[in-house]
């Protein structure tokens, strides 16, 4: 597709497509009209965050930032040039990214500086075997927020899969013994699981196939989210590196009888992906349905005005508009030369949680009109106790989604105790677990079954005793098989 034709596809619609028809189609456009990135930048897969979108954005970091912290983790930045040598140091890990990495060039000769970071390793790795010389630096827990470089080949889908891949976290850390590693996997497991809950989406959680490993590691755990047309979206990964990636970089260290040891690692990111799940989760065909808790607006105020109460009217939005901001609810009074239907229309799209409307007959009740983005109720409630309902109201809002999407997720799932039933689930759209021997073979004859389908991972936590889908092996492994992102 031309630049010219990706704008005109852009611009034009007036309408959103139909979400649950149109999903991708869907997608594309309410990124545009609801203004959270831009994709007509000139570089394949590389976005421009427009305010809205990166405000959204901003309120899910606040959030890991704020759980990451809290729970011993600091906060680090690395330069995103990573030296070759740095990036050489292990093979195994630079031939993966090789093709995929973008170049430094600078000086008179164009001569190659390094790569721009394709994840974190690299970079971060050489600097911790300098940091680390005893027990007493252990256990280094530490993270950054950054972007990462990867020459997508595939098609790029904003926040999904770009060549930039911003506002992107890794936690790195360093500890001495493969019990303390496995503990400190577990941490991150529950980390997300906070992050899950605060987008209110609700995802599963997947033991990685052996060959999905990173070269070495020990073991690995994903999240999933599940979209509406039954497919399966990556969305972080807990990587249990053991001590295959401390042997590459050198990353020593000498116990309390002064002997020498290797460290063990874990390794957990992930970014905008959890947003992009949010926004195709909870959209409709009116646009956006955030949660409260990452919308950049909680409440928007749209004053109904008739020339004679003007006056009046704005007296009373404005106030209402600072008794939010005191109770420390993010608000923004609308008072845009625009109809009430045209700004009801354009805050539909952008998915704001609370409207709040207030006209003459609101002021001469003493009530302002709520209106729920997620369900469409309106609520008339007394000026006296709003602040204490519009709090509630939100708090009520992010349950219900949540309990939307744990519903949603589970209705997208089929189980299948055949190859034949498997074929007729994802026909239909859906996600289907089987039982799973965990064998190669019978890997490679499910993902024969259906073009695009293939075992993404086994249940983290459930467990069903039958055969293996494919070669009739008694096994209580619960498997996973979907088309993916």
């Amino acid at each position: 597709m031309t630049k010219e034709e990706e704008e005109e596809k852009l611009e034009l619609p007036k309408v959103l497509r139909a979400k649950k028809k149109e999903l991708s189609e869907w997608y594309h456009q309410i990124l545009f009209l609801a203004d959270i990135v831009d994709i007509r930048y000139n570089l394949k897969g590389m976005n421009v965050w427009k305010n809205y979108g990166y405000e959204t954005m901003l309120n899910l970091k606040r959030y890991w930032d704020y759980v990451f912290k809290k729970n011993g983790l600091k906060e680090l930045y690395f330069p995103q040039i990573v030296p070759i040598e740095y990036c050489e140091q292990n093979p195994e890990w630079w031939s993966g990214f090789k093709e995929q990495g973008f170049k430094v060039i600078a000086g008179e000769k164009d001569e190659i500086q390094g790569a721009l970071r394709p994840t974190g390793e690299a970079a971060m790795y050489p600097m911790y075997a300098m940091w680390i010389k005893t027990f007493r630096d252990l256990p280094l827990r530490a993270y950054e927020t950054v972007s990462s470089f990867r020459y997508e080949t595939r098609h790029t889908r904003p926040l999904i899969r770009d060549r930039e891949i911003t506002l992107w976290h890794e936690i790195h850390t360093v500890h001495a013994t493969k019990e303390d590693c496995l503990k400190e996997a577990q941490n991150h497991i529950e980390y997300y699981k906070q992050l899950w809950d605060f987008v209110a989406v609700h995802p599963v959680i997947v033991d990685k196939p052996g060959w999905e490993l990173f070269p070495g590691a020990i073991g690995g755990i994903e999240f999933y989210n599940i979209t509406p047309d039954g497919k399966a979206m990556e969305n972080g990964s807990v990587n249990i590196l053991g001590q295959a990636y401390a042997k590459k970089f050198n990353i020593k260290f000498k116990d309390k009888e002064g002997k020498e040891n290797i460290g063990w690692q874990v390794c957990t990111g992930n970014g905008a992906r959890l947003l992009a799940a949010a926004l195709i989760q909870h959209g409709d065909d009116k646009g956006l349905v955030l949660p409260p808790n990452i919308a950049p607006y909680q409440v928007v105020v749209v004053p109904i005005l008739f020339e004679k109460e003007k006056e009046i009217i704005m007296k009373n939005v404005e106030k209402l508009k600072e008794m939010f901001e005191n109770a420390g609810i993010r608000v923004l009074l609308d008072d845009r030369e625009e109809t009430p239907g045209r700004k009801f229309y354009d805050w539909e799209i952008k998915g704001v949680p609370l409207r709040a409307e207030i006209g003459p007959e609101d002021i001469k009740k003493n009530q302002v009109v709520i209106v729920k983005r997620n369900d469409g109720k309106k609520i008339a409630i007394k000026k006296e106790l709003f602040i204490s309902e519009a709090n509630s109201l939100l708090k009520t809002i992010q349950e219900e989604l949540l309990k939307k999407s744990q519903k949603e997720t589970a209705e997208r799932i089929g189980y299948a105790d055949s190859l034949k039933k498997m074929e007729e689930l994802l026909e239909k759209g859906k996600c289907v677990k089987i039982n799973w021997c965990k064998k190669g073979e019978c890997y490679d004859r499910v993902k024969a079954v259906k073009e695009g389908a293939e075992i993404f991972g086994s249940d983290y936590y459930e467990k069903k005793k039958g055969r293996c889908i494919a070669c009739d092996e008694e096994t209580d492994n619960l498997a996973y098989v979907a088309k993916t992102y």
